[in-house]
């Protein structure tokens, strides 16, 4: 989380928070906690919700973990409202 690009070491932002994301999944387990905020930020929509989809199906379907996905990608609320592991809550100010 609060990941800042690396320029110097030539890694952009997006390239370290797919970094920490592939380290997260490979290294999750059902007894896991995994917090996600924002994934796929500063891609394209199609993007972003390609790659947020595919982390969030992964990890509902595979690693069986405990995680709180926090998106701003509404299209994946009709995609997993039938997912009986994913519950899916609103928060509003």
């Amino acid at each position: 989380m609060g990941v800042s690009d690396k320029m110097v070491e030539g890694k952009s932002t997006f390239y370290l928070e797919m970094e920490e994301m592939g380290t997260a999944l490979e290294k999750a387990t059902h007894r896991s906690l995994v917090i996600i905020d924002e994934l796929g930020r500063g891609t394209s929509t199609f993007d972003g919700v390609a790659i947020a989809y595919a982390v969030l199906r992964h990890i509902a379907e595979h690693i069986l973990c405990r995680c709180i996905f926090a998106t701003h990608y509404h299209l994946l609320l009709d995609e997993f409202r039938a997912m009986p592991s994913i519950s899916l809550f609103h928060m509003a100010s």
